[in-house]
């Protein structure tokens, strides 16, 4: 199977997934379990078994699994469901984009912010964003 088509399945799962996490993230700032953990199994599956680079996705993982706990230690507003959500599309950007990804996120939640006039928004809508445009990148 081609890279690209792998990695349209990969997007596809993770796009299905977001869904639900985008709503419940926008309407009450919380992103439940029940959605981003089985996201995160089904896409760990999926790139195994269409012989991606899980160690590309692994090393992306723990990246952000090590910058987003900064907040969540000094009590900052960022919860561990945007950290899980994290996980879940830097398993999809994987290693060495996730870094353009974590730019990309905070530039279109500083944009987010603007347009809507607001100090605090969700997260998940801007991850969405940046996964959908990181793959994509030819950096």
């Amino acid at each position: 199977m081609t890279d690209t088509i792998s990695m349209n399945i990969v997007l596809f799962i993770f796009i299905i997934f977001s869904l639900p996490i985008l709503y419940h993230d926008i309407k009450y700032q919380n992103i439940p379990d029940k959605f981003s953990l089985p996201a995160i199994a089904l896409i760990i599956g999926s790139i195994l078994y269409l012989d991606m680079s899980l160690t590309s996705a692994l090393i992306a993982s723990a990246f952000i699994l090590v910058v987003f706990l900064i907040p969540l230690l000094f009590g900052m507003d960022f919860g561990g469901g945007d950290l899980r959500y994290g996980v879940m599309s830097a398993l999809v950007v994987g290693f060495p984009q996730i870094a353009y990804w974590m730019v990309l996120s905070a530039v279109i939640h500083l944009i987010i912010l603007a347009i809507l006039r607001r100090q605090i928004f969700g997260f998940a809508p801007a991850m969405f964003i940046a996964t959908l445009i990181t793959p994509f990148l030819n950096i």
